[in-house]
């Protein structure tokens, strides 16, 4: 996102439309790779800088070019067959509704989270209002567009590194692919944050990045911490 140097609808609109592609894959059954040049973060970054009509629904939906859309997105090879119709479907919602703005989707909500997840869910957002990418998406407007209030009742995204983190330090054995496991997973860290003061979507990131890099990080940082507090053996 820093290199695109985006504010403002824009960015709004980039989290919004990269987060609808960011779904199981339909041909593989399997997550979307997201990072690395050609995982989906630096695909959509690259529309953006060469088409950036299409992050913006009066230009997708206002100048009918759902043809161009559709050819574009299936060039991507980390793009599947409900991309297009998905995008297409958001960016109409988007421009019939909320001035093309995600923006003011937040508003219309007076920026409270469950409200805006309440019509996210209700509205046909397609693959934004999923269990997994809503709840990023939320913590994306929250940090980088408007904060938001209750965010704290919103539950953690629960993907491929919050399952390998809390198998790696509860010692659990979820699976990423097992709907009541996820379910699971997202009850508990919901209990553990409230117990502890934390929000459980503000502590996704750290808990992400300590799945990503623990071989090369991760695990070292854990180990020095339960050192500094003599949990350590």
């Amino acid at each position: 996102m820093e290199e695109l140097s985006l504010a403002g609808r824009d960015l709004a609109s980039f989290l919004t439309f990269t987060c609808v592609t960011n779904h199981i894959d339909d041909d593989t059954g399997k997550s979307k790779k997201t990072d690395g040049q050609d995982g989906l973060w630096q695909v959509c970054a690259r529309l953006w800088r060469e088409n950036p009509w299409m992050y913006r629904p009066e230009e997708v939906v206002g100048d009918s070019r759902r043809e161009q859309l559709e050819s574009i997105l299936s060039d991507q090879a980390i793009m599947d067959g409900r991309d297009p119709d998905w995008w297409w479907q958001n960016a109409i919602n988007l421009y019939e509704d909320y001035d093309s703005d995600p923006r003011v989707l937040l508003e219309s909500k007076d920026y409270v989270d469950p409200e805006i997840k309440r019509t996210v869910s209700a509205e046909r957002f397609l693959g934004l209002r999923g269990e997994k990418i809503c709840p990023l998406w939320l913590r994306l407007m929250h940090e980088e567009v408007h904060p938001l209030e209750q965010i704290e009742q919103v539950s953690i995204p629960v993907d491929f590194h919050i399952v390998g983190i809390t198998n790696k330090l509860a010692g659990t054995d979820f699976d990423r692919y097992d709907e009541d496991d996820l379910e699971t997973l997202r009850n508990y860290w919901r209990v553990l944050c409230e117990k502890h003061g934390f929000v459980a979507v503000e502590v996704d990131k750290p808990l992400w990045l300590l799945n990503k890099y623990w071989h090369s990080a991760g695990e070292q940082y854990i180990r020095k911490q339960l050192t500094d507090v003599g949990m350590s053996n």
